[in-house]
């Protein structure tokens, strides 16, 4: 009996442990990027913690133009419109982007350093949107990442920051080049920084003094 007693004890220790283990593995942080189109210069900044993401838009003069607060769980997607101090509640979209049937290669020989990580190449192309994003990609295990991208694909396409990434798990994308098939470069997104830190609870609250609208 003492013998089973000892036993059971052990594994309760142990799947504490693992739990605790997979509760640290989680990404608690800032990610910056910076995108640039033919048009324009943007910057986005991506936090997150547990089930929370917030995505914060800024000009090329970084004003920050707008937020959307993504409840990871709930699939709740708030916009907040920092100028007017006003934000809603964003609904799935009729336009939503279609996920791409196209092959993927992942291409270990090709190679680069970004931010101090060892990246290596993975291409996707589209010929019904006259498409083929190169991305370069570092082995990280982001929890939020895919989450993120599939939520944003149901209700807002146009802010998805990865198009036609594919459900590839244990990768996270360093560099994004989008060229039409022939060649010609349409947008490129560049990771400037990734920074785990302990973010606050309020990160993800709306500020008081916005007011709800209803779309």
């Amino acid at each position: 009996m003492l013998r089973r007693l000892i036993i059971l004890h052990l594994i309760i220790i142990l799947a504490l442990a693992v739990k605790a283990s997979t509760n640290l593995d989680k990404f608690e942080g800032s990610i910056k990027l910076k995108k640039e189109t033919v048009y324009d210069t943007s910057f986005v900044v991506i936090q997150v913690r547990e089930n929370m993401v917030r995505l914060d838009e800024y000009d090329s003069k970084k004003n920050l133009m707008s937020v959307y607060i993504i409840n990871l769980e709930s699939e709740k997607v708030l916009a907040l419109s920092p100028k007017r101090k006003l934000f809603y509640e964003l609904s799935p979209s009729r336009a939503i982007q279609k996920p791409n049937d196209d092959a993927t290669t992942i291409n270990k020989e090709n190679t680069m350093i970004l931010d101090g990580q060892s990246c290596c190449q993975m291409r996707v192309r589209s010929i019904a949107h006259d498409t083929e994003v190169a991305y370069w990609v570092a082995e990280k295990d982001f929890d939020f990442f895919m989450v993120m991208n599939k939520i944003l694909r149901k209700v807002k396409p146009d802010i998805d920051i990865f198009p036609y990434f594919p459900d590839v798990k244990g990768f996270f994308p360093m560099l994004v080049v989008e060229r039409t098939l022939l060649r010609k470069e349409k947008m490129k997104v560049l990771v400037t920084a990734i920074t785990e830190m302990n973010l606050s609870d309020s990160v993800f609250n709306v500020p008081s003094g916005y007011q709800k609208i209803v779309q």
